[in-house]
């Protein structure tokens, strides 16, 4: 007991169940344990008066409606009569680092909302208690979200050192919400010790406060609170004054924190760390999360602005249906890469429905949308570029130009020529053909071009494809050690395959202090989620290069590097491009992974002084140190220091990787890891038994390397990284007229205020759009529709995300919640 505290302490008992869905089981499995968990609680609620159960994700309600309609019904008149909480708000407890800003904005709209359809009432209390660590943006998100109070239990106090007690969490801009790390754990596997660990809890009260939560329950296989626990805890009630259990909710606490003091400590920082290996075990599920979002963003902005510019069907119960299979697939144990095998084979039919689901709403808005936009006649056959993201982008459009039809050539004398392209004012653009492939009866020229399309908008181009003799002999690329641009002058070293010199043409200097892009081989004989591990840095071997390094691509547009390397039994293939106008070096790396028990990471070691980490997170960002402890990211990370007494640095952004440690003036990217399938400490390993491994086989990667003068923010990262994944989209069309010029469906400015999402809201009414100020700077946001003529403005605060409902007949823009409410 804790005798600093001079008056009795009341302990807010929360009974609770807590349930993975998936981990060690299958989702039919969790789908069963839910509705057994549930109805042993209703049991509870109907055979004691004093009994509450606390519960939360939406997902597992509606389950329950679906599977048991007469068991929902009970649990809606518990709900009722104040005697089942309703905690998360959320579609369920998902990994807390790896989603996207978005993702976190979908799971309080659908489990917020699903929560007042079928209840009537909301969640407040943010309820994530065994999800792997917290981004320190999360605060932002929460109270978006309609959430004011935040409890966990990961990291434990052994991970991270925390205020005891309740704390004030801050994130980024000064969004606050009252948050509590309990003692003890969510979990009461021991029926028969319930006395033991209220006293306990009374024990570990902070000093000097009256009050504690504490937790009860069987939990992650369901369960809950016994009723051998509820009669125990009865019987404890007459016998105790120093101590005062009380059946009690995480809202009941909070409340009774507020009546205390609103003079709490304040953090403000990620709540790091608990399981780092989670940032990068299994690669397939980080790879289908973060392109599934980003499919889903793309695909739901074009049908919205066909919904109002052209007036075609709303999309959004399909997009809403889509967006919580991924969703469901965030839950911690599952997009941490900790579950068992076959999990993951419904993960991954689930994210192929996803792609489906987006690729088919994407090209039906596009027809769409490209009927309205005139094409005139022009020499040569038209093709229609659109830019996806609500800014002007000059990037890189791939043309896929079928050489001619079927019909036409049937016998296949004929070969294509190099293509001329040209703008509708008859300007040649220049491009590139980087592959010719024989597919649907004909030879289909894939041409590269760099080209400037307007924000969320169209520009036309028109392609002659001429004959010419087809080559005698397939040509074979030279060996080459060095490619260049206007920019930069690159050098990779023909004994290792590694960059030798990054050279910046404009500042220059040397960007690297040593070899770079170095694939590292890291002994990880830690389990799936790397307990008690801070960072992975036993360098056990190097992947060399097996032969010269040759220039597959050398034209107009790029020039490119192909180096391939192995280690043992695994093999990696790097194409390394500089694009004409370009300031970022492009890798695309396939990876044949074979090994165990091993970890990949790409060494960048940069000439800097006095580094500092930038990292991208959801919504956000946060400075770290270079310590070299593995660390959670989104998209990008930036290392960033002074040269020569002036600012420099290098920001690395990929497409599907969300860990990286930086140590000093070295920068590593975590590209995958081979454990054993959901194998947890203490078990060890056995002769005779056949063990499965992650990441077997291959993958690809893709990143970006953008050397930079001045801080990070100059890089952009933000935009970098959306345009890797939401490439320009090129279609071919048939010449039409057309309302629309090449213009801006909707643009957001300045460059530091990212537009994400456009939709209609969730009865299909208003135009509504969000997104995130990026940098840390207030700014006046413009945004802009050529084709509506209609423009809106709205002061955006520092780190602030932001949700409007725009006004199509003009005036001010509403700001919203994530739930579309008027804030």
């Amino acid at each position: 007991m804790n005798t600093a505290n001079a008056s009795p302490v009341t302990v807010h008992l929360v009974g609770n169940a807590h349930i993975d869905p998936v981990w060690l089981w299958t989702v039919d499995e969790g789908r069963a344990e839910v509705l057994s968990t549930y109805r042993t609680a209703i049991g509870l609620i109907r055979d004691f008066d004093g009994y509450v159960f606390t519960s939360g994700g939406a997902a597992t309600y509606n389950w329950v409606a679906e599977d048991d309609p007469a068991l929902f019904e009970a649990i809606q008149q518990a709900i009722a009569a104040g005697k089942w909480a309703l905690v998360n708000g959320w579609w369920l407890q998902p990994d807390c680092n790896i989603p996207s800003g978005e993702s976190f904005a979908r799971h309080a709209l659908y489990g917020q909302r699903f929560l007042m359809q079928h209840f009537g009432r909301r969640a407040h209390v943010g309820y994530n208690v065994d999800s792997f660590g917290h981004a320190g943006t999360l605060p932002q998100l929460l109270k978006l979200g309609g959430l004011d109070y935040y409890v966990f239990f990961r990291p434990g106090p052994h991970e991270k050192d925390l205020p005891d007690g309740p704390f004030w969490w801050e994130a980024p801009g000064g969004t606050r919400v009252l948050t509590c790390r309990p003692p003890l754990h969510y979990g009461s596997p021991d029926d028969d010790k319930i006395v033991q660990r209220i006293e306990a809890a009374a024990a570990d009260a902070p000093q000097g406060l009256p009050i504690v939560m504490c937790f009860y329950g069987v939990g992650n296989h369901g369960g809950g609170p016994t009723r051998r626990n509820v009669q125990a805890i009865i019987e404890y009630q007459q016998q105790q004054d120093a101590v005062r259990p009380l059946f009690s909710t995480p809202d009941n606490y909070f409340h009774a924190v507020e009546g205390l003091s609103d003079n709490w400590p304040v953090v403000h920082d990620d709540l790091q760390h608990h399981a780092r290996g989670c940032y990068t075990a299994f690669s397939q599920i980080k790879r289908d999360n973060r392109y599934g979002e980003h499919a889903l963003m793309q695909a739901e902005r074009l049908s919205t602005l066909a919904s109002v510019l052209c007036q075609t069907p709303a999309t959004g119960e399909e997009i809403r249906e889509a967006w919580q299979l991924v969703l469901f697939n965030q839950f911690h144990d599952i997009l941490a890469g900790t579950s068992i095998r076959d999990a993951y084979v419904q993960t991954s039919n689930e994210a192929e429905q996803v792609y489906e689901t987006a690729g088919r709403i994407r090209e039906a808005a596009l027809q769409q949308l490209t009927a309205n936009v005139d094409v005139p006649e022009r020499e040569g056959r038209p093709v229609i570029v659109w830019n996806p993201l609500g800014w002007d982008r000059t990037d890189i459009a791939h043309l896929a130009l079928p050489f001619s039809d079927w019909r036409q050539d049937f016998g296949g004398t004929r070969f294509p020529a190099a293509p001329t392209l040209r703008d509708q004012d008859g300007h040649e653009i220049p491009c590139q053909v980087t592959d010719i492939e024989f597919d649907y009866y004909t030879y289909v020229v894939h041409v590269d071009t760099r080209v400037t399309v307007p924000a969320l908008g169209s520009r036309v181009l028109y392609v002659s494809l001429p004959d010419t003799n087809p080559p005698e002999s397939a040509p074979q690329p030279p060996q080459a050690q060095e490619i260049a641009n206007e920019y930069y002058r690159l050098r990779v070293d023909p004994a290792t395959g590694w960059i030798s010199s990054l050279w910046d043409i404009e500042q220059q200097r040397e960007v690297l202090s040593g070899p770079a892009n170095v694939p590292l081989v890291i002994d990880d004989p830690s389990d799936t989620w790397s307990h008690n591990i801070a960072s992975f840095r036993d360098v056990i071997g190097q992947f060399r290069a097996t032969g010269p390094a040759v220039l597959v691509q050398d034209g107009p547009v790029k020039r490119t590097l192909r180096v391939q390397s192995a280690w043992q039994s695994s093999t990696i293939v790097q194409d390394i491009t500089l694009y004409s106008g370009s300031r970022a070096v492009e890798v695309n790396m396939l990876v044949d992974w074979h090994e165990q028990h091993k970890m990949l990471k790409l060494a960048f070691p940069l000439a800097l002084d006095a580094p500092q980490v930038t990292a991208s997170a959801p919504y956000g960002w946060i400075k770290r140190q270079p310590n070299g402890e593995e660390e959670p990211c989104q998209a990008w990370v930036d290392l960033s220091g002074q040269v020569e007494g002036s600012s420099y640095g290098l920001t690395l952004v990929n497409d599907s990787k969300y860990g990286y440690d930086a140590l000093d003036n070295e920068l590593r990217l975590s590209v995958l890891r081979s454990p054993i399938y959901a194998f947890h400490d203490p078990r060890k390993t056995k002769p005779g038994v056949t063990y499965h491994y992650t990441d077997q086989g291959q993958q690809t990667v893709r990143y970006l390397l953008v050397p930079h003068a001045g801080g990070w923010e100059s890089a952009r990262p933000d935009r970098y990284s959306y345009e890797l994944l939401e490439p320009l989209i090129a279609r071919q069309v048939a010449p039409h007229s057309g309302p629309w010029a090449e213009q801006s469906l909707l643009r957001a400015e300045p460059g530091h205020v990212a537009l994400t999402a456009v939709k209609l809201d969730e009865e299909g009414r208003r135009l509504l759009v969000r997104g995130y100020e990026t940098v840390g700077q207030a700014a006046r946001l413009t945004l802009t529709s050529d084709v509506l003529g209609r423009r809106w403005t709205y002061d955006v605060a520092p780190h602030q995300i932001w949700t409007l409902a725009l006004p199509l007949e003009g005036g001010a823009p509403t700001p919203l919640n994530f739930l579309e409410e008027e804030l």
